[in-house]
This record gives C-alpha cells, sequence and structure tokens, in this order.
C-alpha cells in the first residue's frame, strides 16, 4: 500500500532588497502549491506585494526585516559597515518575530531566501542563497576569511541551504557559492518567474528595455542616468521600474512601467533589439534562462554585482560598464559594441528538491 503523502504548512519569506528575491520564489511556491502543501507568504514591501499579487488566494503575514542603504558615491564600504550592528539586530528581531508566526499557523517549515533570522530549532528551516562566501571587493580581499567564517556562522542555524545555481561547472555564480562545511546544500537549477513556452511577437517590442532594479538611492540614481541619455534618441525604449506602487508614465520615446507580469516580461526580453541592466543575481538567472544578453551595468560599490557582471562578460557574453564610465559617453556607444549571442551554455531547468523532515 502506497504511502500517503505528508503535507506541510510552510512559511516562505523574501528579503526585501530589490524584487528579485520575491521574483525568484515564484517557481517554488507554483510547485509547493501544486504539492498541496499549506503557503504562507512573509515579508515587507515591495517583496511581500510582488507575492501577495502573484498568489492572491494564499494568507499571508507582516514580517519587517532589515532595509539596507546604499551611499550615493561610487564607494559602499564605509556605508555598509555602519549598518552591520543594525544588521545583525535586524536578525535578532526577525528570529524572535517569527517564533509567533510558527505558533499561529503551525508552521512546519520555514523557507527563507537570504533572510538569517527566519530559523528555528523546532521547526526545519531552509535558507536560498547564492552568497556562501561573499566578495568584500577587491581592496578589501583580505577580508575575505571573515565574511566567510560570519557567513558560515549564519547559514549553520539553517537545516538545509538551497544553492540557485547549476551544481555543475561554469556555475553563474563561481566562487560566491562555495559549499559551506558541514551544511547540507542542495542545487535548485536557475529561478525564474519566466515560462518559456509562451508565444512572442517582435511587432510591438522596443529597441531597448532597461531592467532597473535593487536598493535606493542608486535604482533612482541610475534611472535619472539614463532618462537623461536615452530621451530624444529616436529609440523605442521600455523601463520597467521595479515599483508596483507606481503609475505607468510616458517622457517622449520612454515608456516607464512600474512592474509588468511575467509572461509581458518574457515578451520584453526576447523582443527586444538591446537589453541593460543591473548585474543583480536573479535579473542574470531570467536572462540565462531566455538566453539573451544584455548590457550590465553593476551597482557602484556593490562588489557582488561587480563580480558578477565580470564573470557573465567572460564566459556568457554579457557586456559591462560601470554607472561611472556611462555618464562621460553616450549610451548607445556602449550598445553598439554589445554581443547579442550568448555563448553556448545550457540553462539549468529549476527543480524543487525533496523537502527536509519535520522535527
Amino acid at each position: 500500500m502506497a504511502k500517503a503523502k505528508i503535507h506541510r504548512r510552510i512559511l516562505v519569506s523574501p528579503l526585501n532588497w530589490g524584487l528579485g528575491h520575491a521574483t525568484r520564489l515564484i517557481p517554488i511556491i507554483e510547485e509547493l502549491i501544486l504539492q498541496g502543501h499549506y503557503v504562507l507568504l512573509a515579508g515587507d514591501g515591495s517583496s511581500l506585494a510582488i507575492l501577495r499579487d502573484a498568489f492572491p488566494q494564499l494568507d499571508w503575514q507582516t514580517l519587517p526585516g532589515f532595509n539596507v542603504s546604499l551611499s550615493r558615491r561610487r564607494s559602499q564600504c564605509l556605508q555598509l559597515l555602519l549598518q552591520v550592528p543594525a544588521f545583525l539586530s535586524s536578525i535578532k528581531k526577525e528570529h524572535t518575530a517569527v517564533k509567533n508566526v510558527i505558533n499561529q499557523y503551525a508552521i512546519d517549515l520555514i523557507i527563507s531566501d537570504n533572510r538569517y533570522g527566519l530559523y528555528s530549532k523546532h521547526v526545519a528551516s531552509v535558507i536560498i542563497t547564492h552568497q556562501t562566501n561573499p566578495y568584500p571587493g577587491k581592496y578589501l580581499v583580505w577580508m575575505r576569511p571573515f565574511t566567510k567564517r560570519l557567513s558560515t556562522r549564519l547559514l549553520k542555524h539553517f537545516d538545509e541551504c538551497w544553492l540557485p545555481d547549476s551544481e555543475s561547472k561554469p556555475k553563474l555564480s563561481g566562487t560566491l557559492s562555495s559549499p559551506s562545511k558541514g551544511l547540507i546544500t542542495k542545487y535548485l537549477g536557475y529561478l525564474s518567474r519566466i515560462n518559456t513556452n509562451i508565444k512572442t511577437n517582435r511587432s510591438s517590442a522596443p529597441d531597448i528595455l532597461v531592467i532597473l532594479s535593487g536598493p535606493e538611492p542608486q535604482r533612482t540614481l541610475l534611472e535619472t542616468i539614463l532618462i537623461k541619455q536615452l530621451k530624444g534618441s529616436g529609440l523605442k525604449t521600455t523601463m520597467l521600474c521595479a515599483q508596483p506602487e507606481r503609475d505607468k508614465e510616458q517622457i517622449e520615446n520612454i515608456t516607464l512601467l512600474p512592474h509588468c507580469s511575467p509572461d509581458e516580461y518574457y515578451k520584453l526580453i526576447m523582443n527586444s533589439e538591446h537589453i541593460i541592466c543591473r548585474s543583480g543575481y536573479s535579473t542574470l538567472m531570467d536572462l540565462m534562462v531566455c538566453q539573451k544578453t544584455a548590457l550590465l551595468i553593476p551597482t557602484p560599490g556593490q562588489y557582488e554585482q561587480e563580480y558578477l557582471a565580470k564573470r557573465a562578460s567572460k564566459l556568457f557574453g554579457f557586456s559591462t560598464i560601470s554607472q561611472n564610465h556611462l555618464k562621460s559617453k553616450e549610451i548607445t556607444h556602449f550598445l553598439s559594441t554589445c554581443s547579442k549571442t550568448m555563448k553556448t551554455v545550457t540553462p539549468v531547468k529549476f527543480k524543487l528538491p525533496l523537502l527536509p523532515p519535520k522535527k
């Protein structure tokens, strides 16, 4: 006689640093629902809003987290270092808050996307991250053993670590996701909300697609620079602003969209002549799934993005420039030198691992 399937009560929560942590959870939540599990959404800000919009039938709970603040300057070192005490304090607050949610909803599994305080000694806990070995930047590379130890210490609160990447080389995340000793690690493949089976229509596509993302004020700074450069260029441009609360705007040849559905997102990526975006990990996974290259502009001083941009340029056919360099020349000059062909690589399809057993 077949063993009855055990349905779980699962809390799923993304970090609210840009929308990527939320959008990449969509395929995981879809699969959990398909398997018959109860899913509770938890989080704050735009990330929670995105998931509530995608899954209006699910229960949700506000669970505030730490919102990083970036500097307007090129270097973020001092700004980020000053926020370390607040970040660690936020982890403790998250950990306390999640206890109440566990009791209220009888949760027996936590899936946290980069929220290090969402774990429990009494409930199976999973963290999703591609940064088990954070990169502190070339000028602080001597600190990498320290950042690795801190990361490992935080990760060991969890029963499993799920890496959104390929287990085989070339890995999109490179050395950022080297395994942590003593931690059960499972590979998810590329996490993307995109369904590549829908049909696309080139007739209404823009010449340029801009995908904005990430924390303020750098998100707005890049938006301002690109509007100034592209306005009046005659190039039909669509900007995805990653701000669901905004209204749609039209500035001459530029259409600013607050957000869009996964199907519309896929159509824009596939049909646009050129793509400009940050080198955020979730955006890169979307592009890898679509087999489309882009001009990558790393968030200034966000060393993970600088590393990923260089790696994607070297291995997969992307192009990259710094935001500071962008100010000195027309964006059209950089686009004219970009490769439109991705180097041969087979996208690694997402597969949900076996869930950890109840405690």
